[in-house]
């Protein structure tokens, strides 16, 4: 079982991938004027066609990754994903600026599981419509990759190693873009299975 875990772990450390960043988090538009509305465009510049729009107010938005210039920011509308010009991007306050998200929402397909973590450490994971509760998660940040992160979930009868980093990550049945890639060692009384997802940090 230990031999196990440390394969798994060290699996998840290659290959490497680009350091760590403050994305995704969550934003609010900012800066525009009540009669008008924020674009988001198909591509991270103005030469790129507008696939819908913001509204003035809009709040709660999760940006998933910037282009290279810093300038564009990657979010989700519908079940498809765009760019919108951050300068017109509020980050709401308190979220980490380095370290794990305070929510996570993650999920992956064929089977179906989610794993969601609450701002209180807390926990539950889905899997074949039955849901596991965890109290009480330990959250571990890599050594060496400020972008990874170890969480420990005990829920008695299921225990749950999970390894959370920054991925570019689809979830195979959308055009929908995610920031986080989730691997879920879950051990049961029985068995031992590994579920792979996607991560969302909109609360």
């Amino acid at each position: 079982m230990r031999g196990a875990l440390v394969l798994f772990l060290c699996l998840w450390l290659l290959p490497s991938v680009s350091p760590a960043q403050t994305l995704p988090a969550i934003y609010d538009v900012s800066g525009v004027a009540a009669n008008d509305t924020l674009n988001v465009r198909s591509g991270p510049s103005t030469d790129h066609g507008v696939i819908a729009k913001l509204s003035p107010d809009a709040t709660g938005i999760e940006v998933i990754d910037a282009d290279k210039t810093g300038e564009w920011g990657l979010i989700n509308t519908g079940e498809a994903s765009g760019w919108v010009a951050l300068r017109y991007m509020a980050r709401q306050p308190g979220q980490p600026d380095t370290g794990l998200a305070r929510n996570l929402a993650c999920s992956g397909t064929e089977p179906f599981c989610s794993f969601n973590l609450t701002p209180d450490r807390k926990a539950e994971m889905t899997r074949l419509e039955t849901t596991v509760p965890f109290a009480d998660v330990l959250v571990v940040p890599s050594a060496n990759r400020p972008d990874r992160h170890a969480l420990f979930a005990d829920g008695g009868d299921t225990v749950v190693t999970a390894m959370v980093g920054r991925n570019q990550c689809s979830d195979g049945m959308s055009d929908r873009a995610y920031g986080l890639g989730i691997d879920l060692l879950v051990t049961d009384k029985t068995e031992v299975k590994v579920y792979s997802g996607c991560c969302s940090v909109a609360p």
